[in-house]
């Protein structure tokens, strides 16, 4: 699917969105804080509850037993009044057992679950004692009932009052008869009073511990993840290409470990980058020499070291648009050796050879570092003197014949050789480009080699070569 020119940017902001949104994830100590918040209100949830539990079972129970307590004292007590018939005495009992006690009402039956009597504010809620049948599966236990009128929870227990008869016999066990029943309320609220307190205590104790779990959470989870977020921010500004940032998280656990590995490892990528910085330099500073050394081998004749003809090509072009530019002088010089080939001939290549490199090393002694020499074919050299006139090419010439013969006679006395040498500069006649330069110092050379031997010849006018004076060594 295509996009087009006007849905582009909108597309460009969406991925922007999405970047930037899945980049705004939730720290790693949020999410701990979150946890050990969390781990606390659980643990402390759970620890009320069971103790809420535990209270609320501890309080019924105890409430149970004490109704259970009062019920048994108050059927002993009422037993002889209870047998005998005698109701003021049930209801002056039922009174003072009200008024001195807890209980709310009671109510006194005789053994066919008749009520005799009911003393105290009966709760609409509880039924009076009716059914003798039905007593056995309640006696004795508390129950709970709801008040429709008061709206309050209530507990009675049915309780059956049998009088004792001691046997004349010791030996035989006494005889339970049964006179009757009581039945006694009380209200309940004193016991959700209580599990109202302690659930009060519990949730002030839960809001405590969160209140004080949360900012301990946190510092505790700061303490703890601090050393690695430093790793982390470390690590980060290492991949960015920060290679001299260290962690200085210094601790003896897990954490420093890892911080002194990421030290270790970034001490080791350092070393190996700055020895692997150190091989480049070393490699380029040889690549190049080595780049020189073949570009100078490219431009130097393999035989005598000097410039090879097309070298010298270029830089006779070079300096002699140089010399226009500036109106400077610049100077050739064509020289031949005599009789070469009769040296080859007679003695041998080897020797000819030899002979061309002692004449090249003679003419690169005599030169400056700005001159230019070169072998130009054979037996043939060339040598090219910037910023130099005739007359001072003409003395360079001069000693270089001389020098030459001084090196042939320690040498090689045997040999009978000698060396013919011509002189151009710009400023010759019929001169204008440097192949004109090149063609008038090769005529004066050949007019030079055609005197005589060791003449070093000047080209003055468009046809008429004359020697330099003090040339004709060869006397």
């Amino acid at each position: 699917m295509q996009v087009s020119g006007t849905d582009r940017p909108e597309t460009e902001n969406v991925l922007a969105w999405r970047d930037r949104f899945g980049q705004a994830t939730v720290s790693l100590q949020t999410k701990a804080t979150i946890l050990v918040v969390g781990l606390t209100l659980s643990v402390a949830t759970g620890v009320s509850g069971y103790f809420l539990q535990a209270s609320a079972r501890l309080a019924r129970t105890e409430q149970q037993e004490k109704m259970v307590q009062l019920a048994s004292m108050l059927a002993k007590a009422s037993a002889m009044p209870l047998a005998d018939g005698d109701t003021s005495r049930l209801k002056s009992l039922a009174e003072e057992v009200i008024r001195d006690g807890p209980l709310d009402y009671v109510i006194f039956a005789d053994a066919d679950g008749s009520e005799l009597i009911a003393v105290g504010s009966r709760p609409s809620g509880v039924q009076g004692l009716c059914d003798p049948a039905a007593k056995p599966a309640i006696q004795g236990t508390p129950v709970y009932h709801s008040s429709e009128e008061s709206r309050f929870l209530c507990m009675d227990i049915s309780y059956p009052v049998d009088l004792r008869d001691t046997p004349s016999n010791s030996a035989d066990q006494p005889q339970r008869a049964l006179v009757g029943y009581l039945q006694a309320g009380m209200p309940a609220d004193a016991w959700h009073r209580s599990m109202s307190s302690t659930l009060d205590l519990v949730v002030g104790i839960g809001v405590i511990v969160i209140v004080v779990a949360i900012p301990l959470g946190f510092v505790l989870i700061r303490r703890i993840l601090s050393p690695v977020q430093g790793v982390t921010e470390a690590m980060q500004k290492f991949s960015e290409g920060d290679w001299n940032v260290r962690s200085s998280t210094c601790r003896r656990d897990e954490i420093g470990r890892l911080a002194a590995a990421f030290n270790r490892m970034a001490d080791q990528h350092q070393q190996a980058h700055d020895r692997v910085l150190r091989l480049n330099v070393e490699l380029e500073k040889r690549v190049t020499e080595r780049t020189r050394q073949l570009r100078e081998l490219a431009l130097r004749e393999p035989l005598t070291g000097l410039y090879n003809r097309r070298h010298f090509s270029d830089m006779i072009d070079h300096s002699f648009a140089e010399a226009q530019r500036y109106d400077s002088e610049l100077a050739c010089i064509m020289l031949d050796l005599d009789d070469f080939k009769k040296v080859n001939d007679e003695y041998g290549h080897q020797t000819g050879d030899e002979l061309l490199v002692l004449t090249a090393t003679t003419i690169a002694s005599q030169l400056r570092s700005a001159d230019v020499a070169a072998r130009f074919g054979g037996d043939e050299f060339i040598v090219l003197l910037p910023q130099t006139g005739t007359e001072r090419a003409s003395i360079v010439g001069r000693r270089i014949i001389e020098k030459f013969g001084d090196e042939v006679s320690e040498r090689f006395p045997q040999l009978a050789v000698g060396m013919s040498m011509g002189i151009a500069s710009r400023h010759s006649p019929g001169v204008d480009d440097t192949d004109s330069l090149i063609r008038a110092a090769d005529r004066a050379m050949y007019e030079a080699k055609g005197a005589g031997t060791n003449l070093v010849y000047t080209l003055t006018t468009d046809s008429i070569p004359v020697p330099s004076a003090g040339s004709n060594l060869a006397g």
